[in-house]
Parts: structure tokens; C-alpha cells; sequence
């Protein structure tokens, strides 16, 4: 489905006019509002087509309700006309009036001085409001906001509002934008879509402030086709110059995409840092395409000016948008139900100076095939890739060219019983690895074989579940002398202490026979919803030893997992991997998080880490060292409308906290405002700009790339028309522990 623009600021006016055209909306024309009933105190006649109606008068249709003191009805030509304390009320929408003229076998209605309201949050009054057979819906001296119906903080006006005859676009002529009865934008005319409608013009304008200054965008859409348009938004920048940015998005029955592109003209804050003089652009293509019922084609390419332009030039004023590499990526994709095929062709441009770990794939090309009948499932993965490694800066001697072929067959049997499972699976792989320099082959068997139990009970408010597992893996493997190219040591959770491989990728094996213990645990409470998981696990090696950093185990470490959602609102997990002996502990993670009514949340998150094993040396001076850090986010109402938030990450082996963030937030019916304080560590590639092979030996001698930063946000916001500034339930969830 096609991704249409949402217009922010005219989205009242778009919801009032769909309501208002429930006549044309919910039944065809031909068809006439047909009156179920009529209730009153009083009826009279005044002629044989003519009946006259007093005192809590409520007319039912098949449409809506009306409700008022008098009403006149001419079952001829099916006129009804309604006096004193008028009211329209269907499921979502109360409309209020002084007088109301309606002919139901046509569908037309007149009222004046009338009053609406939408689910008790959209508010609105008009001079008069008329529905026309044509479709057409007028609506004189109308007022609409989102506060209330007695005293408004805000409200938007506007003389005259036509819905035109086709019902999907909207002239208004005198519009306004009132804030405590001052008004602040005035706009003679203005045409815009109703809906989901698209129509070309100004689109809400984007304003903030950051690290740059004010930073101004003003977008206008153009609506080219049903089926693709363009967005061009001229852009300023206070420190840095002006500037603009186009997207254009298209689809036909099979692609989408969009082509984005944006250019800053001679940048003065970079150019003051860099002496460089061009311009700084970006250019991007995203493409899908799918052809029949198998053929899936992915396109991506894009580029910049400068490595910096995105460390500068990202969307988030926070700064905690940032790109290391750009991608231009070809993948076609053919799939059946027994076979698939893929091929991708794969470029970087790396824009870390200190990142120097990506190959490029011309090509990769996967082919899965398999077959699965009754319990047995057979399969064979195959893999080719050429890596190519381009880049100058080259510390870790990577190769330049590397050719790896990979084919896997298995064959795995698998059968349930009624309170157990058993599965048993053997197979082989052959890797082979040609590069500039050497060659390399290595063949391998392994079998493997699982059975677990499943011990259930149901009582009236428990179901509780005990499921211990063994399994048993035999390899006859030997990792190829080459350093590693896509593999890395996974994290040890439960799931990957069963796997074969605890490395991802061919490249790097884990090669020992090993008989693998473990239990899940669980128990739902039925009656509070509260759930809780807990597994525990570990391997013993049959044979060689389990080599970490030079010392040898005779079984892995101890993983403990849980997961406890005490209710709706409140829920905690844990990993922990401890060492085999249970002296200490080498990794895990903790988070408490609390999701409460009226914008209540507190999240507690730590990660913790003794032990790294880095697969290639990287020269980082403190690199070997533990990892302890710890986080809160919170968000807590206090009285009267006022909030307080924030968000606070230290890193507990340095005593020192590396994001610090606070502030309060005002917000009422219709308004929202408040102040940001920030103080964080960034990261500063701009010292190694014009020298970026200087970068590792600096970082070899412990020079940090970071800088302090330290900013103070305001953020306004009208509900329903706009804001300046950040979202603060995007601030406080926008992190990540390092």
C-alpha cells in the first residue's frame, strides 16, 4: 500500500469533513435517510402530508439521531425542520445547533449556529453548516480545536471551508491560527486534500534547534501522479548555510522505492574546520521489486560528498544518529517451497577512520534445498563469496581478495511423543578458501542428538511447565588456519549453548564433543497474568578442552536466564553467564522496566562483561578491559499537568557517567512545552580528517576519539499542529549501552 504524506496541521479540518459527509459516506445516494421513529410530547397535524411535534422530540434513522424542542415533518416531499436545543448525534460525532433544515429523500441539510463535538476531543463551532446532493459541504465562520468547547487555549478559524463536489479536495479561504485569542498566522486561501488524499502544496514546516543553531526546513509536495510524487524542502542552517532536500517515491504494480537527495551549499562551520570549499551533498536510491511469485529483486545505493557529511547533517538533534559506513547493495532473491537462491553484490565506503572491518562481496551466491517427508528433513546449503578488501588503511593485513566455497548436506530426523521429543541429525561441510596469497580445504562430519521432556500441569489458576533437555554433539572438525572473515563469537544465551557452532559465520568453529545440560522452567498465573521463564545450562567437553584466552575448561560457562513479567505494567529479565566453577561472573545483563498509566516509566538496565575475545586484534588501549555499565530512564507526572524525565548511563569501571539527562515537561489538553538539560560524550573523528591512517596508531597510544558536549532544549508543542523541538518519549528511549 502506498505510503501517503500525513498533513499534521490540517488533520482537524480533514476529520471534521469526513464527518460531516456521513450522508454521501455510509449510504449510496439513491437511497434516502428512511425515519425509524418519532418520539414526542405533543404531536398535532396541520395538514394530511404535515405533522407537527413539541417537547423532547427524538427522531431515529437508520443514519443518525436527532433530538430538539419542535420539529416539522412533510412526509411528502420528506422536509424536516427542527427548532430550540437542535442536536445530531451519531456514534462519534455531537453536533449542535440553533436550526436545522434537512430534506431526507435528497440528503441535504442547513443548520445554523451549531457546535460539534468528536469523541470528546475535537472541538468545533460554525456560523452555519450546509450539505448539498452534490456532495459539496460548506461550512462559514468555523473555529476547531483540540482543547475544549468553553475556553480553548488554541484554536484554528477559517471564514469559509468548502468541501468540494468529489469529496476529496478543500478550499478554505480566511484561515487563521489563534493562540489565547491572539492570532498569529493568517493564510487568505488555501486548497489542500481531505484524508488520505494527496494534494500538492506546503507541507508543516520543521523547526529546531541543536549543536548548529537554528536549523529551518519548509517542504512543499507535489502530487505528479496517483502512483509517485516529489517532496522539495528548502532548508537553513544557522551556523552552516542553506540548503535542500528532495524525496521522490514511486510505485508501480511491481517496485517501490524512492530516490533522496539533499545538498548544502558551502558549508561554513565545515569549511572553517576542513578548508574545504564544494558543496555537501547525499544522494540515495532504495528499490523493491518482486516479479511473479518467487523473484524478489532489493536495490540500495547511495553516496555523499564528504565522509563527515553524515556526522554533521543527521535528522537527530540529539545527535545519536550516526553512520559508519555507507552501502550499495544488489540482492535478487528466487524462492520455492523446496529451493531458494540468492545473490547479492555488496560495497562499503567506510566513513570510521577507526573501523577497518568490512569486505565487500562480488558476489555472494546461497542455494538452500529441502525436503522434508514424514519425520525426516533433508537439506543442503551451499554457499560461494569473493571477498574483496579495497580500502588503503589496511592494519589488520586483511587480504585483498578472498574466495570461500562452502557446501553443507543434513539429514535430521525428528518425533514427537505426547509428553517428550527426540531428535537425531548428522551431516557434513566442506569449506574451501583461495586467497592472494594461500589456499586452504578443510572437510568435517558431526552428528548430533537432542531428547527433552515435557512435564506439564494445569490447575484452575496455574499452568506450570518443566522441560529438562540433553543433548549430545560429536564433530570431527578443523578450523582452517585464516583469520576470520564474517564469523563471531555469539553471546552465550540458552538458545546458542545448544547450537553446534558458537561462532556466526563458517569461518570459526567450535570443535569439541560435548554433552550439553539444560532445563526451562515456566509458570503462568491465570488469574494476575503474571508469567515467569527461567532456563539454566551448561556443556561438558568430552575431550579436548574449551580454549578462552589461553587457559583450558573442561566444560563452558553456567547460563542462567529469566524472564519475569510480574504484571502488565512491570517486567524484569536477566542473563548471566557465570564461570564453571560459579567463582565469579564473565558476562550478563539486567533490566527492570516499569510501563505505567498517565506516562508512567522507570527502566533500570545494566550490562556487564569480564572477559572479552576479540576475534582480531584491535589496538584500542583499554580494549581488554571489563565492561560495567549501568542505566535509568524515567518519566513520572507530578501535579498539576507538570512531568519530570531522564535518563542518566555511567560507566561504573571509570566511575564515570558518559550520558546525563534531565528536565520537565508542562502538558494540558492541547499544549505540551518544557526545558532539556544534556551533557554527553560524543564521538570526534574530525582530528584525523586530512591523516585518517593515523587514526589506529593514536588509538594504539590512547588518544580517546570523543568530545564532551553539553546542550540545553526547549520544545513547544500544540497538539495536533506541530512542535519544535524533540519528543521526549523518543529522547529517553533513544540509547544504547555500549
Amino acid at each position: 500500500m502506498f505510503m501517503f504524506k500525513q498533513y499534521t496541521f490540517l488533520k482537524l479540518f480533514s476529520l471534521c469533513f469526513m464527518l460531516m459527509s456521513f450522508s454521501v459516506d455510509t449510504y449510496s445516494k439513491e437511497n434516502e435517510i428512511k425515519i425509524d421513529s418519532i418520539n414526542a410530547q405533543l404531536v398535532t397535524s396541520i395538514d394530511t402530508d404535515t405533522l407537527s411535534f413539541e417537547g423532547n422530540v427524538v427522531i431515529k434513522t437508520q443514519l443518525i439521531e436527532f433530538w430538539s424542542d419542535k420539529a416539522v415533518f412533510n412526509k411528502n416531499n420528506k422536509s424536516l425542520s427542527l427548532e430550540g436545543s437542535v442536536k445530531a448525534l451519531s456514534k462519534n460525532l455531537d453536533i449542535n445547533a440553533q436550526r436545522l433544515e434537512a430534506n431526507l429523500s435528497d440528503r441535504t441539510f442547513y443548520m445554523t449556529e451549531s457546535t460539534f463535538s468528536f469523541m470528546d476531543k475535537t472541538f468545533g463551532e460554525a456560523k452555519a453548516l450546509k450539505i448539498y446532493t452534490n456532495e459539496k459541504v460548506e461550512l462559514l465562520n468555523t473555529s476547531i480545536n483540540n482543547c475544549s468547547q468553553e475556553d480553548p487555549l488554541w484554536q484554528v478559524n477559517a471564514e469559509k471551508i468548502t468541501l468540494l463536489e468529489t469529496g476529496k479536495n478543500a478550499v478554505i479561504r480566511g484561515l487563521s491560527l489563534e493562540i489565547q485569542n491572539t492570532p498569529l498566522i493568517y493564510i487568505p486561501y488555501f486548497r489542500t486534500a481531505v484524508g488520505k488524499e494527496k494534494f500538492s502544496g506546503f507541507l508543516p514546516p520543521s523547526l529546531k534547534q541543536g549543536k548548529d543553531g537554528l536549523d529551518i526546513s519548509i517542504p512543499y509536495f507535489l502530487n505528479l501522479a496517483p502512483n509517485y510524487d516529489l517532496t522539495l524542502s528548502p532548508r537553513f542552517i544557522e551556523e552552516r548555510g542553506t540548503g535542500f532536500s528532495t524525496e521522490f517515491r514511486y510505485l508501480s504494480p511491481k517496485s517501490s522505492g524512492s530516490i533522496n537527495a539533499s545538498n548544502l551549499f558551502k558549508d561554513r562551520k565545515f569549511r572553517d574546520k576542513t578548508n574545504y570549499h564544494g558543496n555537501r551533498w547525499m544522494a540515495q536510491w532504495l528499490n523493491k521489486s518482486q516479479f511473479g511469485n518467487n523473484l524478489f529483486i532489493d536495490i540500495q545505493a547511495e553516496d555523499i560528498s564528504d565522509d563527515f557529511y553524515f556526522e554533521d547533517l543527521n535528522r537527530d538533534i540529539l545527535g545519536t544518529s550516526q553512520k559508519n559506513f555507507l552501502t550499495k547493495k544488489f540482492k535478487a532473491r528466487w524462492l520455492s517451497k523446496s529451493v531458494s537462491l540468492e545473490a547479492e553484490i555488496r560495497e562499503v565506503n567506510n566513513l570510521n577512520p577507526f573501523s577497518s572491518e568490512e569486505y565487500e562481496t562480488k558476489p555472494k551466491i546461497n542455494l538452500n534445498v529441502h525436503k522434508k517427508i514424514n519425520n525426516l528433513n533433508f537439506e543442503l546449503f551451499s554457499n560461494f563469496t569473493k571477498f574483496e578488501f579495497e580500502n588503503d588503511i589496511n592494519p589488520f593485513n586483511k587480504e585483498e581478495q578472498i574466495k570461500r566455497t562452502l557446501v553443507e548436506p543434513s539429514l535430521t530426523y525428528k518425533r514427537h511423543f505426547p509428553n517428550s521429543s527426540f531428535m537425531m541429525g548428522s551431516g557434513s561441510k566442506k569449506l574451501k578458501y583461495e586467497s592472494t596469497s594461500e589456499s586452504h580445504d578443510s572437510s568435517s562430519l558431526w552428528f548430533e542428538s537432542e531428547y527433552k521432556i515435557h512435564f506439564e500441569k494445569q490447575t484452575k489458576d496455574f499452568y506450570k511447565s518443566l522441560n529438562p533437555t540433553i543433548k549430545f554433539i560429536q564433530l570431527e572438525e578443523k578450523t582452517p588456519y585464516i583469520s576470520s572473515i564474517d564469523s563471531r563469537l555469539m553471546g552465550l544465551d540458552f538458545n546458542n549453548l545448544f547450537r553446534k557452532n558458537w561462532y556466526s559465520g563458517p569461518d570459526k568453529f567450535l570443535n569439541q564433543d560435548r554433552i550439553i545440560l539444560g532445563v526451562e522452567h515456566s509458570i503462568f498465573n491465570k488469574e494476575t497474568g503474571s508469567k515467569l521463564f527461567f532456563s539454566l545450562g551448561k556443556a561438558y567437553f568430552l575431550d579436548d578442552e574449551y580454549i578462552v584466552n589461553d587457559r583450558d575448561l573442561r566444560s563452558s560457562p553456567v547460563i542462567m536466564e529469566y524472564r519475569y513479567a510480574l504484571s502488565r505494567s512491570l517486567y524484569s529479565s536477566s542473563i548471566m553467564e557465570m564461570h564453571p566453577d560459579l567463582n565469579k561472573v564473565i558476562s550478563g545483563s539486567f533490566s527492570l522496566i516499569y510501563q505505567g498509566e498517565e506516562d508512567k516509566s522507570f527502566e533500570l538496565r545494566s550490562i556487564y562483561q569480564n572477559e572479552k575475545y576479540p576475534i582480531n586484534k584491535v589496538p584500542w588501549k583499554d580494549a581488554g578491559l571489563p565492561i560495567s555499565q549501568v542505566e535509568i530512564l524515567y518519566q513520572w507526572p507530578l501535579v498539576n499537568n507538570f512531568s519530570i524525565f531522564g535518563k542518566a548511563r555511567k560507566d561504573l569501571k571509570i566511575n564515570k557517567s558518559n550520558d546525563l539527562l534531565y528536565g520537565f515537561q508542562y502538558s494540558s489538553c492541547c499544549m505540551k512545552f518544557g526545558l532539556m538539560k544534556r551533557k554527553w560524550i560524543d564521538q570526534d573523528y574530525y582530528p584525523w580528517y586530512s591523516n585518517p591512517s593515523k587514526a589506529f596508531a593514536d588509538l594504539s597510544e590512547g588518544v580517546v576519539p570523543q568530545r564532551s558536549r553539553n546542550n540545553l532544549y526547549v520544545f513547544f508543542e500544540l497538539k495536533d499542529l506541530g512542535r519544535i523541538g524533540k519528543e521526549i518519549s523518543k529522547v529517553i528511549s533513544s540509547t544504547r549501552l555500549e
